[in-house]
């Protein structure tokens, strides 16, 4: 398998070897690296982009990203290297350093090493530092030109002897020219000039470079636009057309870092009121991770259109200083540096650095006559470190730098994505129970930055926190919105002013966004997170809890039409088809029940221990059905019973058909088991209607209850004629069963009011005694058992 080679430090790439590097890399890391060509150059050169992530976990697009290049200058060579230093420490260290891999699986590194393709190699083939692109801005214009007049492959620097010309030579060191000054008499004096040759014929009227357009400049920001340094127009290069395409169709992006030099350490544009707290104190971190220190900048160009016209964080690196590692301390790349300090400079370099400074040769000039060549070294002495030791050591700043604005990005997080089953749903035919399931999730942004990065990206609506619901086809969204939106979270940065005090008035909801869902059924859910700039979550949750109802209790079975108006008894543990058997108590046969109104819903299960049955009624009282069920058809009135002789009743007790003291004995527990008097059976009773439903059957002949029945009807109607104001006597009750007849006043399970019957039955009228207890056998009514409170 290829493995990713160091990068050189004995020398510098040009594009094409960049192109070469990058592809043994991909080769070496496929998994973690793919190489893309962005565009091209003015004069038609690839520009080569290196996408950095771990694919396994996710594509690069839905992770916060991070834009690395090597800078606009076509003398920048430094940058360059440190982009496939990055590369390299990268592809190599993943998976060994916690760092590294943690940032890999989260965050995508856009690399491009190098911007100004052109002039970059033209700069190392001549040694010419061209400033940024090799399109003429003014053509035609006479002068010198910078390049290699000699043919030696170095453009330094030229002297000529001129009476009024500016320099002289140093009394420190023979090599070195200083200003002159005012008292300045005696010569020799020199017109000093950078090595090339004159185009338009004449002397050396313009020492210009060969191209004054800077591409950082090309960018649409506020500012003097002077064509010959900005272009014609913004984003009218190649190259700038590119990277700002770049930037617009990849929402990820949160930071850049470009490559600069002749500067002091590290730059940042200057940030609005809201993010300076924030930005003061990662500028401070960055300090302390680089050793550089950290100015704001608010210069016109590449930096400040992505700051503020695209909201992202924006570092300019310039981590070379040739007057810094020197020891110059107090450096100012707008002040010159005066003899005492250029002369340590050159003596510095003679130690560590032998051929940055190239002593004066005499050299006719095809056009100028005789010269001077020789002086600094720009390219490899105050433009870029020369090659060796110090380039290793300001590679690897460079890396420390971008590990660490990797780390500030939003991260997204969802620590919480769990289900509680609140109940079950109706089920169709022939199905389970769906459950109802309460879904609730908490997204956090657990970087440094708000997922806005910077305050004026904050209201944009394309930047907003989304939540997708990804649902089975078995399972539905009952309360919610699969689709919404959230609101920007704030990052673990505290952004408030520091006082001397610790205090913050911040509000921890701001770095959590909580949304709950109510859907139905088994199925699996899952749920989508993405912010742009805050990367993409993707979780699932399990619904084996929810897939067994056994775990979980059945839902109450709906009352059936013949029972009592009472509250549903708590749900069994299984449900079961089968009805569950009457209380243990003798009864008179009944007809069988009338079926419940939802036979979809299966009836109660087994009696529970400690649960009140409620008692079987007879087929003599009809109750009502359940609200919930539509009305029955309308009830058939009873047919009177041919008027018979009342037969005498036999000795009854406190329970239907045994002897006298059974209750007690069956309190004691030594009673003998109840038989059931043998009566007829019934016949099934009519359907119920919307009201109560009156009377029996017509009855056969010779039964007791017929006779019963027949004999009570003319009691009722006795009573009705009775004269008004004369209430029947209060009925006195004994024992634990009192009989009860239409004609009672009963109370309803569901309202404090009594419903009140047509007729009371008066039941010394009847010539019953008034002791149910009594030997004599009490007709089978229907009775009900009287409890306290009801």
């Amino acid at each position: 398998m290829p493995v990713v080679p160091a990068v050189a430090t004995d020398r510098y790439y040009v594009n094409h070897e960049i192109g070469d590097y990058l592809r043994i890399a991909e080769e070496a890391a496929p998994h973690l690296l793919r190489l893309y060509t962005i565009g091209t150059s003015y004069e038609g050169r690839p520009l080569f982009m290196a996408e950095i992530t771990n694919h396994a976990t996710g594509e690069g697009h839905e992770k916060p990203a991070l834009w690395i290049d090597g800078g606009w200058r076509g003398g920048q060579l430094l940058g360059s290297s440190a982009c496939l230093e990055l590369v390299r420490k990268l592809t190599d260290h993943y998976g060994r350093d916690p760092v590294i891999t943690d940032l890999l699986d989260h965050v995508t590194f856009y690399v491009c090493p190098r911007l100004a393709a052109d002039a970059g190699d033209l700069s190392l083939h001549t040694g010419e530092w061209c400033w940024s692109s090799t399109r003429p801005v003014a053509p035609g214009l006479a002068g010198l030109r910078p390049g290699d007049a000699n043919g030696d492959g170095r453009s330094l620097q030229m002297r000529q002897v001129d009476p009024l010309g500016p320099w002289k030579v140093s009394r420190r060191d023979a090599r070195l020219m200083v200003p002159r000054g005012p008292d300045d008499r005696q010569g020799p004096f020199y017109r000093l000039m950078p090595e090339g040759l004159c185009e338009g014929g004449g002397r050396a009227t313009h020492g210009g470079l060969r191209s004054r357009l800077d591409l950082e400049r090309n960018f649409p920001t506020a500012g003097d636009w002077d064509p010959q340094v900005c272009g014609p127009y913004p984003l009218s290069e190649p190259e700038t057309r590119v990277v700002a395409d770049f930037f617009r169709s990849h929402a990820n992006l949160g930071a850049v870092v470009s490559f600069g030099n002749l500067g002091s350490g590290l730059s940042m544009p200057a940030p609005c009121a809201a993010d300076a707290p924030l930005m003061a104190r990662l500028a401070r971190k960055l300090q302390e991770w680089t050793g550089l220190t950290v100015s704001h900048s608010s210069s016109p160009g590449y930096l400040q259109w992505a700051h503020q016209n695209q909201g992202l964080l924006v570092v300019r690196a310039e981590p070379w200083n040739l007057a810094r590692v020197v020891g110059v301390e107090r450096f100012d790349p707008e002040r010159p540096l005066d003899e005492p300090e250029q002369a340590g400079v050159i003596r510095w370099l003679d130690q560590n650095c032998p051929g940055a400074f190239y002593p004066w040769t005499a050299f006719d000039h095809p056009q100028l006559g005789p010269v001077e060549l020789g002086g600094w070294e720009w390219l490899y002495s105050w433009l870029n470190p020369p090659p060796g030791g110090l380039l290793q050591s300001e590679l690897e700043r460079f890396s420390k730098l971008v590990l660490g604005v990797a780390q500030s990005l939003p991260r997204l997080s969802v620590p919480e994505f769990v289900e509680e089953t609140l109940g079950w749903a109706e089920a169709q035919e022939g199905e389970d129970y769906p459950p109802l399931r309460k879904l609730r999730a908490v997204v956090e942004n657990r970087g440094f930055l708000p997922t806005w990065v910077c305050r004026g990206n904050q209201r944009e609506t394309h930047q907003q926190l989304e939540l997708q619901l990804i649902l089975e086809h078995s399972t539905s969204l009952v309360l919610g919105k699969e689709r919404s939106h959230g609101h920007q979270l704030q990052g673990v940065g505290l952004n408030e002013l520091e006082t001397p005090v610790p205090y913050t008035s911040g509000d921890l909801v701001e770095a959590r966004y909580e949304v709950e869902w109510l859907v139905q059924g088994s199925g699996r859910v899952q749920l989508d997170v993405r912010h742009p700039r805050a990367g993409v979550c993707h979780v699932q949750v399990s619904s084996e809890r929810a897939a067994h109802p056994t775990s979980e209790p059945a839902p109450a079975p709906r009352p059936p039409a013949y029972s009592a108006p009472l509250p549903p008894p708590p749900p069994p543990p299984n449900r079961s088809p089968a009805r569950p058997a009457p209380p243990p108590m003798a009864a008179p046969p009944q007809s069988p029940p009338q079926p419940p109104a939802a036979p979809s819903r299966p009836a109660a299960g087994p009696p529970r221990p400690g649960v009140p049955q409620l008692p079987v009624r007879p087929a003599a009282i009809a109750r009502p059905p359940a609200p919930a069920q539509p009305p029955g058809p309308p009830a058939v009135p009873p047919q009177a019973p041919p008027s018979r002789p009342v037969p005498q009743p036999a000795p009854r007790s406190g329970l239907l058909g045994q002897p006298p003291g059974t209750a007690a004995a069956l309190a004691a527990g030594n009673a003998p088991q109840p038989q059931p008097v043998p009566l007829a059976a019934p016949t099934p009773p009519p359907a119920p209607g919307g009201g109560r439903v009156l009377g029996t059957p017509p009855p056969k002949a010779g039964n007791p209850v017929s006779a019963f029945a027949a004999h009570a009807r003319e009691l009722i109607q006795a009573n009705q004629q009775r004269p008004g104001g004369q209430e029947p006597p209060p009925r006195q009750p004994a024992g634990d069963f009192e009989p009860f007849s239409p004609g009672l006043p009963m109370k309803s399970a569901f309202s404090s009011q009594p419903v009140e019957s047509p007729a009371s039955i008066d039941f010394d009228d009847m010539g019953l005694p008034p002791d149910p207890m009594d030997s004599r056998v009490l007709p089978p009514l229907l009775l009900r058992k009287r409890e306290k409170g009801k």
